[in-house]
Protein backbone atom coordinates (compact mmCIF):
# COMPACT_ATOMS: atom_id res chain seq x y z
CA UNK A 1 0.00 0.00 0.00
CA UNK A 2 3.08 2.36 0.99
CA UNK A 3 4.47 1.59 -2.40
CA UNK A 4 1.85 2.44 -4.00
CA UNK A 5 1.04 5.84 -2.67
CA UNK A 6 4.16 6.45 -3.49
CA UNK A 7 4.59 5.43 -7.12
CA UNK A 8 1.12 7.92 -6.94
CA UNK A 9 3.04 11.09 -5.85
CA UNK A 10 6.27 10.09 -7.79
CA UNK A 11 3.64 10.33 -10.82
CA UNK A 12 1.86 13.35 -9.79
CA UNK A 13 5.13 15.33 -8.98
CA UNK A 14 6.67 14.31 -12.65
CA UNK A 15 3.45 15.88 -14.23
CA UNK A 16 3.07 18.55 -12.01
CA UNK A 17 7.01 19.46 -13.23
CA UNK A 18 6.36 18.87 -16.84
CA UNK A 19 3.51 21.32 -17.08
CA UNK A 20 5.75 23.54 -15.28
CA UNK A 21 7.48 25.90 -17.67
CA UNK A 22 10.67 28.05 -16.49
CA UNK A 23 11.08 32.10 -16.76
CA UNK A 24 14.23 33.34 -16.85
CA UNK A 25 15.50 36.63 -15.41
CA UNK A 26 18.13 38.57 -16.38
CA UNK A 27 18.71 42.00 -14.24
CA UNK A 28 21.58 43.18 -11.24
CA UNK A 29 21.58 42.29 -7.92
CA UNK A 30 24.18 43.93 -6.37
CA UNK A 31 24.68 47.88 -5.03
CA UNK A 32 25.56 49.98 -8.36
CA UNK A 33 25.34 53.39 -8.86
CA UNK A 34 22.18 54.74 -6.81
CA UNK A 35 20.40 51.30 -6.44
CA UNK A 36 20.99 48.90 -3.38
CA UNK A 37 20.72 45.37 -3.48
CA UNK A 38 17.61 45.36 -1.20
CA UNK A 39 16.20 47.37 -4.02
CA UNK A 40 17.08 44.66 -6.80
CA UNK A 41 15.40 42.10 -4.23
CA UNK A 42 12.50 43.85 -4.09
CA UNK A 43 12.23 43.87 -7.95
CA UNK A 44 12.74 40.12 -8.48
CA UNK A 45 9.91 39.62 -6.19
CA UNK A 46 7.57 41.94 -7.67
CA UNK A 47 8.71 39.53 -10.92
CA UNK A 48 8.39 36.63 -9.08
CA UNK A 49 4.91 37.72 -8.19
CA UNK A 50 3.43 38.80 -11.49
CA UNK A 51 4.18 35.24 -13.30
CA UNK A 52 2.67 33.70 -9.63
CA UNK A 53 -0.69 35.47 -11.13
CA UNK A 54 -0.47 34.45 -14.44
CA UNK A 55 -3.96 32.51 -15.11
CA UNK A 56 -3.38 28.57 -16.58
CA UNK A 57 0.19 28.60 -16.64
CA UNK A 58 2.50 27.77 -14.41
CA UNK A 59 5.85 29.54 -14.47
CA UNK A 60 8.94 28.46 -12.30
CA UNK A 61 10.44 31.75 -11.85
CA UNK A 62 14.54 32.01 -10.93
CA UNK A 63 17.19 34.15 -11.90
CA UNK A 64 19.25 32.80 -14.93
CA UNK A 65 22.73 33.75 -12.84
CA UNK A 66 23.27 32.88 -9.21
CA UNK A 67 26.55 34.42 -9.26
CA UNK A 68 27.29 37.29 -6.43
CA UNK A 69 28.11 39.75 -9.09
CA UNK A 70 31.89 39.02 -8.21
CA UNK A 71 32.33 37.05 -11.00
CA UNK A 72 32.56 38.22 -14.76
CA UNK A 73 32.89 34.99 -16.50
CA UNK A 74 29.65 33.31 -17.60
CA UNK A 75 29.64 29.66 -16.82
CA UNK A 76 28.01 27.18 -19.12
CA UNK A 77 25.35 26.65 -16.58
CA UNK A 78 24.26 30.43 -17.06
CA UNK A 79 24.00 30.46 -20.67
CA UNK A 80 22.39 27.08 -20.58
CA UNK A 81 19.55 28.48 -18.37
CA UNK A 82 19.48 31.43 -20.94
CA UNK A 83 19.21 29.41 -23.86
CA UNK A 84 16.70 26.59 -21.83
CA UNK A 85 14.45 29.01 -20.27
CA UNK A 86 11.13 29.41 -22.24
CA UNK A 87 10.46 33.16 -21.59
CA UNK A 88 13.00 35.68 -20.08
CA UNK A 89 12.17 39.11 -18.54
CA UNK A 90 15.12 41.13 -18.51
CA UNK A 91 15.43 44.47 -16.33
CA UNK A 92 17.63 46.64 -18.63
CA UNK A 93 17.36 49.64 -15.53
CA UNK A 94 20.92 50.85 -14.77
CA UNK A 95 22.41 49.52 -17.74
CA UNK A 96 24.60 46.98 -16.07
CA UNK A 97 27.39 45.53 -18.46
CA UNK A 98 26.50 41.68 -17.33
CA UNK A 99 22.54 42.06 -17.53
CA UNK A 100 23.63 43.23 -21.34
CA UNK A 101 25.32 40.53 -22.01
CA UNK A 102 23.46 37.96 -21.04
CA UNK A 103 20.23 39.69 -23.25
CA UNK A 104 22.74 39.82 -25.98
CA UNK A 105 23.12 35.84 -25.57
CA UNK A 106 19.31 35.50 -25.12
CA UNK A 107 18.25 38.03 -28.49
CA UNK A 108 20.67 35.73 -30.49
CA UNK A 109 18.89 32.89 -29.65
CA UNK A 110 16.05 34.59 -30.85
CA UNK A 111 13.86 33.41 -28.04
CA UNK A 112 10.73 34.87 -26.04
CA UNK A 113 11.83 37.74 -24.04
CA UNK A 114 10.44 40.92 -22.17
CA UNK A 115 12.27 44.01 -21.61
CA UNK A 116 11.34 46.02 -18.61
CA UNK A 117 13.24 49.09 -17.20
CA UNK A 118 12.57 51.96 -14.33
CA UNK A 119 11.61 54.98 -15.57
CA UNK A 120 15.08 56.78 -14.80
CA UNK A 121 16.81 54.82 -17.11
CA UNK A 122 17.07 55.53 -21.08
CA UNK A 123 15.89 53.27 -23.80
CA UNK A 124 18.37 51.41 -25.10
CA UNK A 125 18.75 52.13 -29.18
CA UNK A 126 19.40 49.02 -30.31
CA UNK A 127 16.54 47.11 -28.91
CA UNK A 128 14.22 49.85 -29.29
CA UNK A 129 12.37 47.50 -31.88
CA UNK A 130 11.51 45.51 -28.69
CA UNK A 131 8.55 46.54 -26.57
CA UNK A 132 9.41 47.60 -22.98
CA UNK A 133 7.80 48.00 -19.90
CA UNK A 134 8.27 50.51 -17.22
CA UNK A 135 7.68 51.11 -13.54
CA UNK A 136 8.34 53.56 -11.07
CA UNK A 137 11.63 53.46 -10.07
CA UNK A 138 10.54 54.49 -6.35
CA UNK A 139 8.54 51.08 -6.79
CA UNK A 140 4.98 53.08 -5.08
CA UNK A 141 2.55 50.48 -4.18
CA UNK A 142 -0.14 51.63 -7.15
CA UNK A 143 1.67 51.94 -9.93
CA UNK A 144 3.43 48.47 -9.06
CA UNK A 145 0.14 46.76 -9.32
CA UNK A 146 -0.98 48.28 -12.12
CA UNK A 147 3.13 47.15 -13.75
CA UNK A 148 2.24 43.62 -12.43
CA UNK A 149 -0.62 43.09 -13.87
CA UNK A 150 0.90 44.69 -17.41
CA UNK A 151 3.86 42.50 -17.13
CA UNK A 152 2.28 39.22 -16.05
CA UNK A 153 -0.08 40.33 -19.00
CA UNK A 154 2.59 40.28 -21.41
CA UNK A 155 4.44 37.30 -20.74
CA UNK A 156 0.97 35.15 -21.28
CA UNK A 157 0.41 36.59 -24.41
CA UNK A 158 4.02 36.52 -25.44
CA UNK A 159 4.59 32.43 -24.42
CA UNK A 160 1.61 31.83 -26.11
CA UNK A 161 2.39 33.77 -29.46
CA UNK A 162 5.73 32.02 -29.36
CA UNK A 163 4.14 28.42 -28.86
CA UNK A 164 1.59 28.75 -31.49
CA UNK A 165 3.39 30.84 -34.41
CA UNK A 166 6.66 28.72 -35.68
CA UNK A 167 7.69 32.24 -37.41
CA UNK A 168 7.19 34.24 -33.49
CA UNK A 169 10.64 36.85 -33.54
CA UNK A 170 11.47 38.32 -30.75
CA UNK A 171 14.39 40.34 -32.15
CA UNK A 172 15.96 38.57 -35.25
CA UNK A 173 13.00 38.98 -37.66
CA UNK A 174 12.96 42.41 -37.63
CA UNK A 175 16.15 42.51 -39.75
CA UNK A 176 15.71 39.12 -42.18
CA UNK A 177 16.52 35.93 -42.10
CA UNK A 178 19.25 34.16 -39.58
CA UNK A 179 20.41 30.89 -38.59
CA UNK A 180 19.61 31.25 -34.71
CA UNK A 181 22.44 29.38 -32.72
CA UNK A 182 21.64 26.15 -30.45
CA UNK A 183 23.24 24.75 -27.57
CA UNK A 184 24.90 20.87 -27.84
CA UNK A 185 23.74 19.69 -24.92
CA UNK A 186 24.96 16.01 -23.76
CA UNK A 187 24.18 13.82 -20.78
CA UNK A 188 27.50 14.15 -18.30
CA UNK A 189 29.28 11.15 -18.23
CA UNK A 190 31.87 12.54 -15.09
CA UNK A 191 28.98 11.97 -12.14
CA UNK A 192 31.75 13.02 -9.83
CA UNK A 193 32.23 16.90 -11.31
CA UNK A 194 28.29 16.74 -11.59
CA UNK A 195 28.13 16.29 -8.45
CA UNK A 196 30.72 19.36 -7.52
CA UNK A 197 28.71 21.30 -9.66
CA UNK A 198 25.30 20.85 -8.41
CA UNK A 199 26.64 21.58 -4.89
CA UNK A 200 28.15 24.52 -5.84
CA UNK A 201 25.02 26.01 -7.45
CA UNK A 202 23.03 24.73 -4.19
CA UNK A 203 25.63 26.18 -1.99
CA UNK A 204 24.85 29.72 -4.23
CA UNK A 205 21.29 29.21 -3.68
CA UNK A 206 21.83 29.19 -0.35
CA UNK A 207 23.74 32.06 -0.12
CA UNK A 208 21.01 33.93 -1.70
CA UNK A 209 17.95 32.64 0.08
CA UNK A 210 20.01 33.76 3.05
CA UNK A 211 20.12 37.32 1.63
CA UNK A 212 16.28 37.48 0.97
CA UNK A 213 15.64 35.93 4.25
CA UNK A 214 18.12 38.75 6.42
CA UNK A 215 16.27 41.39 3.96
CA UNK A 216 12.65 40.52 4.59
CA UNK A 217 13.68 40.19 8.80
CA UNK A 218 14.63 43.99 8.69
CA UNK A 219 11.99 44.75 6.16
CA UNK A 220 9.66 46.24 8.49
CA UNK A 221 12.71 48.64 9.74
CA UNK A 222 13.46 50.38 6.32
CA UNK A 223 13.41 53.70 6.83
CA UNK A 224 14.70 53.96 10.28
CA UNK A 225 16.13 57.33 10.90
CA UNK A 226 19.04 56.61 14.08
CA UNK A 227 18.39 59.59 16.66
CA UNK A 228 22.32 60.21 16.61
CA UNK A 229 22.02 60.50 12.94
CA UNK A 230 22.94 64.51 13.01
CA UNK A 231 25.58 63.63 15.22
CA UNK A 232 27.07 60.49 13.06
CA UNK A 233 26.88 63.60 9.82
CA UNK A 234 29.18 66.16 12.04
CA UNK A 235 31.20 63.71 12.57
CA UNK A 236 32.16 63.19 9.04
CA UNK A 237 32.46 66.92 8.37
CA UNK A 238 34.79 67.26 11.50
CA UNK A 239 36.89 64.06 10.96
CA UNK A 240 36.42 62.57 7.30
CA UNK A 241 35.79 65.83 5.41
CA UNK A 242 36.01 69.07 7.10
CA UNK A 243 36.55 70.60 3.65
CA UNK A 244 33.27 69.37 2.22
CA UNK A 245 31.10 72.44 1.20
CA UNK A 246 28.94 70.93 -1.40
CA UNK A 247 25.15 71.29 -1.10
CA UNK A 248 23.45 68.46 0.42
CA UNK A 249 21.78 67.25 -3.00
CA UNK A 250 25.31 66.66 -3.73
CA UNK A 251 26.87 65.22 -1.21
CA UNK A 252 24.23 62.61 -0.67
CA UNK A 253 25.47 61.27 -4.03
CA UNK A 254 29.11 61.05 -2.94
CA UNK A 255 30.38 57.53 -2.54
CA UNK A 256 32.75 58.69 0.32
CA UNK A 257 29.51 59.82 2.29
CA UNK A 258 27.06 56.41 1.73
CA UNK A 259 30.56 54.39 2.78
CA UNK A 260 30.93 56.60 5.81
CA UNK A 261 27.21 55.75 6.83
CA UNK A 262 27.61 51.82 6.13
CA UNK A 263 30.67 52.03 7.83
CA UNK A 264 28.06 52.98 11.09
CA UNK A 265 25.43 50.49 10.64
CA UNK A 266 23.47 53.25 8.41
CA UNK A 267 22.01 52.40 4.98
CA UNK A 268 21.82 55.65 3.38
CA UNK A 269 19.75 54.44 0.69
CA UNK A 270 16.99 52.83 3.29
CA UNK A 271 16.60 56.55 4.21
CA UNK A 272 14.19 59.70 2.01
CA UNK A 273 16.51 62.05 0.37
CA UNK A 274 14.65 64.98 1.56
CA UNK A 275 15.02 63.96 5.17
CA UNK A 276 18.78 62.83 4.41
CA UNK A 277 19.20 66.41 3.35
CA UNK A 278 17.78 68.16 6.16
CA UNK A 279 20.28 66.47 8.24
CA UNK A 280 23.15 67.34 6.50
CA UNK A 281 21.73 71.29 6.54
CA UNK A 282 21.60 71.07 10.16
CA UNK A 283 24.68 69.79 10.77
CA UNK A 284 26.41 72.05 8.56
CA UNK A 285 24.57 74.84 10.19
CA UNK A 286 26.13 73.70 13.25
CA UNK A 287 29.76 74.18 11.97
CA UNK A 288 29.28 77.53 10.91
CA UNK A 289 31.92 80.08 12.66
CA UNK A 290 29.59 82.29 12.82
Amino acid sequence: MVEAVKEVVKDVAEEVSANTKECGIIMPIAAMNNYSAEHWVEVKNIIVQATESIDGIKFNTKLVSNSDGEVDVIHKRIIQNIYNSDIVVCDISGRNPNVLFELGMRLTFDKPTILIKDDVTDFIFDTGVIEHITYPRDLRYGSIVKFKKELSNRIKLTYEKAKSDNNFSTFLGNFGEFKVPSLNQTTVSDVNQLILDELGSVRKEISNIKKESLYNKNRNSRGFIPVNLKNIIKEYFNNINPFDFDKPSIIIQKEEFNSFLKDKNIDPYAIQNDVLIKYIEDAQSDDLPF
